[in-house]
């Protein structure tokens, strides 16, 4: 891949709790949902606590039925949406992040969002909040979420844009593996829990201690 060149980058494409907004999600209380879930489909035994939860469903809806598996998801997505809600109802986006999301906009970029969250919790921030975009994609929205690339190609191709030309920016390793994968560059934000030696050890392009660095990267001619 070549070397990040911010001219070249026509679009950028958020992950959303954490990055754009600090919704204090409680996901020791989701895990704890959903483990509730598998549980009393009597498959406790058969699956790997300590994956990330949307896997979780996965590997135990893999192990029934089709119309069992799809009870089984309806009653862990309700579980996981129940507990989303607690915080993403009051949750703010990080300071600066809207009027960054305007600049770049104004500045030429595409902007994009894609999450692990559910519609209706991104939903009742943005309602509060808007965020300037032009594609969102929740977990609602895909088939396979990031890490898988199908994640960030699906929004790349409503956007119109490759992945050469597009910076993915996330809070979380994963963010930087799903930017890889795709063959976008990619920048780590340290707004939540990664570290900045942590970023770089797995590669990220660029680390940022805020979304709002983004506007001096990009629009620094305005």
């Amino acid at each position: 891949m070549s070397e990040f060149d911010p001219a070249r980058i026509r679009a950028v494409v958020f992950d959303f709790d954490g990055t754009l907004a600090e919704t204090n999600i409680d996901f020791a209380l989701m895990r704890r949902r959903v483990l509730e879930v598998v549980e009393r489909w009597g498959l406790s035994d058969r699956i790997q606590p300590r994956r990330y939860i949307l896997e979780i469903v996965d590997d135990a809806a893999a192990l029934l039925e089709p119309e069992d598996a799809a009870r089984l998801r309806a009653e862990a997505a309700e579980a996981m949406v129940q507990v989303e809600l607690l915080s993403t109802s009051t949750a703010c986006p990080y300071p600066g992040v809207p009027e960054a999301l305007a600049h770049l906009r104004a500045c030429g970029r595409r902007v994009g969002i894609i999450t692990r969250n559910c519609r209706v919790g991104v939903a009742s921030v943005i309602d509060r909040h808007p965020l300037d975009h032009e594609v969102l994609l929740t977990r609602d929205d895909v088939e396979r979420v990031k890490p898988d690339p199908e994640h960030l190609h699906l929004a790349l191709e409503e956007l119109g844009v490759s992945p050469a030309e597009t910076l993915m920016v996330g809070d979380h390793i994963t963010d930087i593996e799903t930017g890889q994968a795709a063959g976008a560059f990619t920048a780590g934000v340290l707004t939540a829990n990664t570290t900045r030696e942590q970023f770089e050890e797995i590669g990220a392009d660029l680390v940022l201690d805020s979304v709002a660095d983004l506007v001096g990267l990009f629009c620094s001619e305005e």
